[in-house]
């Protein structure tokens, strides 16, 4: 779970989190399943704040807290 940054905007972009380095993918929308596990109308809560599919780059260790800090 992340707080304080915007996500959509990494698509494309290297970013670190802790003493990781990753490069932002994709987004990952919300699914159907989510829904069903869960309750009506969590999709459209979430919409466009689903998460961020991300390539790990230069591996290490994250920890709770760590900031998201964007490379380039």
């Amino acid at each position: 779970m992340t707080r304080g940054i915007d996500l959509n905007a990494l698509v494309g972009h290297r970013f670190r989190v802790g003493e990781v380095e990753c490069r932002g993918d994709r987004l990952c929308d919300p699914c159907r399943p989510l829904e069903r596990r869960t309750e009506r109308g969590v999709l459209k809560g979430l919409a466009n704040r689903g998460g961020l599919r991300a390539d790990v780059v230069v591996g290490g260790t994250i920890a709770v807290g760590d900031a998201i800090t964007p490379i380039d």
